[in-house]
């Protein structure tokens, strides 16, 4: 019981939210016209430099090169920055839980 709260305490929350994030962008629909997330169109601004960047994530995902260069050309760079976190994260968290196993407290 005290290794999993030890876990617990000792997770990193930024590596969960990565994974979810394009998961959520995964199975969005680019289509829909949902609420906008953009703090600047919240803000009544219409320019913003981010958009169309999850759009193109998603298209990316699904194997539309095409499709996510029109929506935004840093969507690759994007996700390839993302997933670089996502994987930096989790080694970093397979070395904590190692030690953490090793070395309860």
């Amino acid at each position: 019981m005290r290794l999993a709260a030890a876990y617990i305490k000792h997770l990193n929350i930024e590596l969960l939210i990565w994974p979810l994030a394009l998961g959520a962008l995964y199975i969005m629909d680019p289509h829909g016209g949902g609420p906008s997330l953009c703090p600047l169109k919240w803000l009544g601004l219409n320019w913003c430099p981010g958009c169309g960047l999850g759009h193109a994530i998603h298209y990316l995902l699904h194997g539309d090169w095409a499709a996510s260069w029109r929506n935004h050309p840093l969507g690759i760079f994007a996700l390839c920055v993302l997933g670089w976190r996502t994987v930096n994260l989790a080694k970093q968290q397979i070395q904590i839980f190692y030690h953490l196993k090793k070395n309860p407290t």
